[in-house]
């Protein structure tokens, strides 16, 4: 719980006294329509609220980056289906240290278990569920609106659903409040790929591998992308893909040497800090949604090894 405060904590002195009352005028609404249509997200707020002595709006504003200006984590990710299953996977880019505060959650829903990774407090970046339906996901510099769901809350809406189309369907049902991208994969065999444009809507596409940075590849979202924010924000998007692009991509060995890969470094695709863009590869993760299992490396995956986990949902049920 202490993480949780820190992060609290750093999240209150970032911001000024107009922006906190504005990120909680905004969370407020959104809170409230979240108790209507997830009491089981709200149940799990209360508890955060409750053994953190924060109020419930406190802690659910961790998860609502959206209100504060989004936190710039340029990422790669990729997607594969073999005879072997469906493989999701990412590197997740931020400034340095943050790692430290990321933890594995364990969730033991009586419904459909799930495992998320988040930062301290949040709802979660990444997850797996127990149906091995499975998700990661880029930022996309867009159009934006005022109104809708805090992304992290739409994540998490998807962990409750057992497949790619219901996972898909969830992402159409919402309002999305910026542009994302996600990689999604089922245990089944089914993966694909959903661009995001608050204006634009959700355009999707199944593939058999996915390779995806920090700029819109479906031509419906591309649209909306402002270029030269992306060329400041992700100077490096498109360069990653393009290294992602000439690399093989046929096995999950594959998957773990493309995460590896430093051509072009220090804006790589397993990235370090640069004088243009000061974020680092502080996460790597692979799910493999047939067997329930998840690879994670807490910093760059080319000097720190992949911790194996086989997920007993089982057990937990």
């Amino acid at each position: 719980m202490q993480l949780i405060l820190e992060s609290f904590g750093k999240l209150r002195k970032s911001t000024t006294r107009e922006q906190w009352d504005r990120a909680k005028s905004l969370g407020a609404k959104s809170l409230a329509r979240l108790r209507t249509i997830a009491p089981d997200l709200t149940a799990e707020l209360n508890g955060l609220a409750e053994s953190t002595c924060l109020d419930i709006l406190d802690v659910y504003l961790l998860s609502c980056f959206e209100y504060f200006g989004e936190p710039r984590t340029g990422c790669t990710s990729v997607g594969l289906r073999t005879s072997e299953g469906t493989f999701v996977a990412q590197n997740w880019d931020a400034p340095a240290r943050s790692c430290d505060q990321l933890v594995t959650l364990l969730h033991e829903d009586p419904n459909r278990p799930f495992v998320t990774i988040a930062s301290a407090g949040s709802l979660g970046w990444v997850g797996m569920n127990a149906a091995g339906f499975a998700f990661v996901n880029n930022d996309l510099i867009v159009d934006k609106s005022r109104d809708g769901m805090p992304s992290l809350v739409i994540r998490r809406l998807m962990l409750a659903t057992g497949s790619v189309p219901e996972a898909l369907a969830v992402l159409k049902k919402s309002d999305h409040l910026s542009g994302r991208c996600f990689v999604l994969g089922d245990a089944t065999g089914r993966l694909s790929m959903a661009e995001i444009s608050p204006a634009a809507g959700v355009a999707d596409a199944a593939y058999e591998v996915i390779r995806h940075t920090n700029h819109p590849l479906l031509p419906e979202i591309a649209l909306w992308e402002d270029t030269e924010a992306v060329a400041q924000l992700y100077p490096s998007s498109r360069e990653r893909l393009r290294a992602a692009n000439h690399l093989p991509l046929q096995t999950p060995r594959d998957i773990q040497a493309l995460l590896r890969d430093r051509a072009g470094a220090p804006d790589a695709i397993c990235k370090s800090i640069s004088q243009r863009e000061h974020t680092e590869t502080v996460l790597s993760v692979i799910f493999d949604c047939r067997r329930r299992e998840m690879m994670i490396a807490l910093g760059q995956p080319d000097r720190v090894p992949y911790r194996h986990f086989k997920l007993d949902f089982r057990a937990m049920a």
